[in-house]
């Protein structure tokens, strides 16, 4: 650690809390010529933010000269930590304009006087107001409960194996966040995923293409790509929803040969039509109405239609 460097970096000012305590991170890693090559994982695990938010961080700090990214082979190696070449924004937070120096209140009795450029509120009594903040969030995702932002970093930042790659992972959970209300994406259901991405990556189907596809068709699970013509061809003779009437599950039973066994209850009969259809709307469908009932409802659904084994407390499997 640079004690040189670590007080040049702590004036500086006009910086969100998240840049700022990426860069005292970088300086507290520092050597007296300001040099220092911490990892982005390190770098998050230290300020308790998202590898993403990290990212971004540094670009920022880099565009505005708090210091530079060495890169070879397009990623980064090192960083030199500048605080002298520090430019900040010159467009500030709404309160913080007309304050001269940015860091204390006008007075009364400038308040108002053509030469600072200030008007003149209509009462001195504080207002309980909250002015909207002018800089962009650092996860570019709207506000969530504080339990909600727990466990998105904690399915982010999941250990991954080497044939996953972290932007194709980071790409599926924001996704899968952003349709937590139509199916529940859990700690579970993330193993699960990871589960589901190496079976079909063995069956040879990659990564990217399986994330790409459900992403592009707003699917909540991982299924195999197949043509669309050959969907099409298939469900030619029962209408589009069938699904949604007991006599077009029935009849695309038929068609796939699937019958309901004596006995068996129409949802149990459904789900195995819906299986033996693929992945499409009919199975889309079928999940959100599960997770309506709960996680445990929703992931056992999921691990069915995906073949994968429960343990023996009933729950999905998904280590």
């Amino acid at each position: 650690m640079s004690t040189m460097i670590m007080s040049a970096c702590w004036p500086l000012q006009k910086m969100s809390p998240v840049q700022k305590s990426v860069l005292i991170s970088l300086a507290d890693n520092a050597n007296d010529q300001g040099v220092c090559w911490p990892s982005i994982s390190t770098i998050g695990k230290r300020t308790c933010v998202s590898e993403r938010a990290v990212q971004n961080a540094i670009k920022w700090l880099e565009q505005h000269g708090a210091l530079t990214a060495n890169r070879a082979n397009g990623r980064h190696t090192s960083y030199t930590i500048t605080p002298a070449s520090y430019a900040p924004p010159q467009e500030m937070h709404p309160r913080t304009k007309c304050t001269g120096a940015g860091d204390a209140p006008t007075t009364a009795a400038n308040a108002g006087d053509p030469r600072t450029g200030c008007v003149a509120p209509p009462h001195q009594m504080p207002s309980n107001r909250k002015e909207p903040s002018e800089e962009p969030s650092l996860n570019r995702q709207p506000a969530r409960r504080a339990p909600r932002v727990a466990l998105h970093g904690q399915i982010l930042n999941l250990e991954l194996p080497d044939w996953l790659p972290y932007e194709s992972w980071d790409a599926w959970c924001e996704h899968r966040e952003a349709k937590a209300k139509d199916a529940p994406w859990t700690l579970a259901a993330a193993k699960v995923s990871i589960k589901r991405l190496k079976k079909l990556l063995d069956a040879g189907q990659s990564v990217e293409t399986t994330i790409d596809e459900a992403v592009l068709r707003g699917w909540t699970g991982l299924f195999p790509v197949k043509a669309d013509a050959a969907q099409t061809t298939a469900a030619t003779a029962v209408p589009a929803d069938w699904h949604k009437t007991v006599a077009g599950v029935t009849e695309r039973g038929k068609q796939l040969g699937v019958t309901q066994l004596d006995g068996e209850v129409f949802m149990r009969f459904k789900a195995r039509v819906v299986k033996a259809a693929g992945p499409g709307e009919w199975m889309e469908e079928m999940l959100r109405d599960a997770a309506r009932f709960g996680d445990e409802q929703y992931e056992a659904l999921y691990g069915y239609f995906n073949d994968i084994p429960r343990d023996k407390s009933g729950n999905t499997e998904a280590a």
